[in-house]
């Protein structure tokens, strides 16, 4: 009798990763991922604020206003993410550390409908807290971060993980 556990297609399913493996993808989502949404996060930012500026013929100060933006953006937006954003970057570690686990392999889908359904979530709740006149700005900004997140840690994930 055949140890291994058959797939429908008679392949013989993957072997179950090691604990390690698993606590390694989740630590490098939730490590890495509200460090990558933030610098993402306050690119798009500083990029748009800058472009503001070129558009009005300002450009006196642009640079002051990127560098400005980039560090102390990252700064404070660093400290946001990892307050609020490490249950999602965590939550979506989990799930491609389970989807790894049970069927070998880190998904690139996995990780991506996972960042958008924790994108959800978090927009929910960025309802019950955020004014209205600025929800729509922190929905699109909590998108790219999770979106950002997801597909980076992704990459180095597969990357260490082959």
């Amino acid at each position: 009798m055949n140890t291994q556990s058959q797939t429908v297609a008679g392949q013989p399913r993957p072997r179950s990763q090691s604990w390690g493996r698993f606590a390694g993808i989740v630590a490098i989502y939730a490590l890495l991922g509200p460090l990558v949404g933030a610098v993402g996060v306050t690119g798009l930012f500083t990029v748009y604020a800058v472009g503001v500026e070129i558009a009005i013929g300002n450009f006196d100060d642009i640079a002051r206003r990127f560098v400005g933006g980039m560090l102390v953006g990252t700064i404070v937006s660093a400290i946001l993410a990892y307050a609020y954003g490490i249950v999602s970057a965590a939550g979506v570690g989990l799930v491609v550390a389970f989807r790894d686990r049970r069927k070998g392999g880190i998904s690139w889908r996995t990780s991506l409908v996972a960042a958008l359904a924790f994108w959800l979530l978090m927009s929910l709740a960025a309802t019950a807290v955020v004014p209205p006149q600025g929800l729509v700005q922190w929905i699109g900004a909590l998108l790219a971060a999770h979106v950002l997140a997801a597909a980076v840690c992704t990459w180095i994930a597969r990357r260490i993980f082959r």
